[in-house]
């Protein structure tokens, strides 16, 4: 996962730097929702072969199960290979990726993982925050005395969040170490440091605060801290997370229920999906919200602006696949009627060439008829020399 983290902590970076040039407030959030918005632009393929693979799936039900019914009772190892055949055909005839599916969730987990990584040493991953940390510490060690024992009491919770111990007597060492801080323990230390240094360590404090904050609340602040610190209206990050990913979650089934629909009512498999697609529409949101309570908001964000995005990104995804299989039907409408004139060519084809053959009772008649013909000629030849 290092390489992830500090692929995605150099693009976060890059974003970082960009905004914090525009706007010195908010800089951290801004940039999450730019981060979410490029990563949901790069998923775009992956979504379109998703959707379009959920949609091609549940049409090809009806032929999936007439497959199925052919080979249920064929175990021998020739003909699951045909079968496997088969069903690859069907897949091209379609073009269908049955794994393309998986793909927008196996490639959103490690950005999430990184991204939760980057949110949880944000001073190790963007310079301009680092920079701010290290300032910070400089001031502290500088006008505060007595600060390893006044940063004593958060070693534990510190040691939790990062899995690490920070040699607080070291500038960088001290600096990593502020940056677990939350704002709770901030505001703790702060009211210890005395009435002389509290006024410069807080205009120390000051850069950075603007940096992390973001509609009132810091982004690397965790709501179960904040709720347990009394800040009760924390809570409402988790709901709107779970909230919106709901929300997503009705708009992508809706998007695809005609097509479900559809294979419901051909066969049980199609039920099956259904339910477990509803399953998932309920799950999703809880685990979304507990996530989002328990980790830094910035991840929250990064849901729920993924979330508002991806509504968008789900009604353009729509319009291109419903496209996509109009041609595909009217391609496959065009390769039924060649075949069907080409099955009509070569009957005629047959028909001609096949001789038709003369019945016992027709070659009778025939032959009787010829001789009716010869006798005939024979009386008539007689007739006109008797007359001579």
């Amino acid at each position: 996962m290092g390489i992830i983290n500090n692929f995605f902590g150099v693009i976060l970076n890059f974003i970082f730097d960009g905004v914090a040039a525009i706007s010195p407030v908010y800089t951290l959030g801004i940039a999450i929702i730019i981060f979410t918005l490029v990563a949901r632009l790069l998923l775009t393929p992956f979504q379109l072969s998703s959707q379009r693979t959920s949609r091609g799936m549940s049409r090809l039900q009806p032929e999936m199960q007439k497959l199925q019914k052919k080979y249920q009772n064929k175990k021998d190892q020739a003909s699951q290979m045909e079968y496997s055949k088969e069903m690859q055909a069907l897949y091209k005839k379609y073009k269908i990726n049955p794994l393309a599916g998986c793909l927008p969730l196996l490639i959103q987990f490690p950005i999430i993982m990184a991204l939760f990584n980057v949110l949880r040493e944000p001073a190790k991953y963007i310079t301009k925050l680092g920079n701010e940390y290290t300032f910070i510490a400089q001031t502290i060690k500088e006008h505060v005395g007595n600060y390893p024992t006044l940063l004593e009491g958060f070693k534990e919770s510190v040691q939790v969040t990062s899995r690490m111990e920070y040699d607080l007597g070291q500038v960088d060492g001290l600096s990593q170490f502020l940056s677990h801080l939350n704002t709770n323990q901030w505001n703790e230390f702060l009211s210890n440091v005395g009435s002389t240094a509290q006024p410069i360590i807080e205009k120390a404090l000051e850069v950075k605060q603007n940096y992390e904050s973001f509609l009132g609340v810091n982004l690397v602040d965790t709501p179960d801290l904040l709720i347990r610190g009394g800040m009760w209206l924390a809570v409402l990050v988790p709901i709107i997370a779970g909230a919106s990913t709901y929300i997503f979650s009705k708009i992508t089934m809706a998007s695809s229920m005609a097509s479900q629909q559809a294979a419901a009512n051909s066969n049980a498999q199609g039920n099956s999906t259904e339910s477990m697609m509803k399953v998932m529409n309920i799950m999703m949101p809880v685990m979304t919200g507990f996530f989002a309570y328990t980790m830094p908001i910035g991840l929250a964000l990064y849901w729920i602006a993924g979330n508002v995005i991806m509504v968008g990104q789900q009604w353009v995804v729509n319009k291109i696949v419903l496209k996509q299989e109009e041609k595909l039907e009217e391609q496959l409408r065009k390769e039924r009627e060649a075949a069907l004139v080409d099955q009509k060519i070569i009957k005629k084809k047959v028909v001609k060439k096949v001789p038709v053959e003369k019945t016992a009772v027709q070659s009778e008649v025939q032959e009787t008829t010829h001789k009716v013909v010869r006798t005939k000629k024979v009386i008539k030849k007689s007739t006109c020399t008797k007359a001579r």
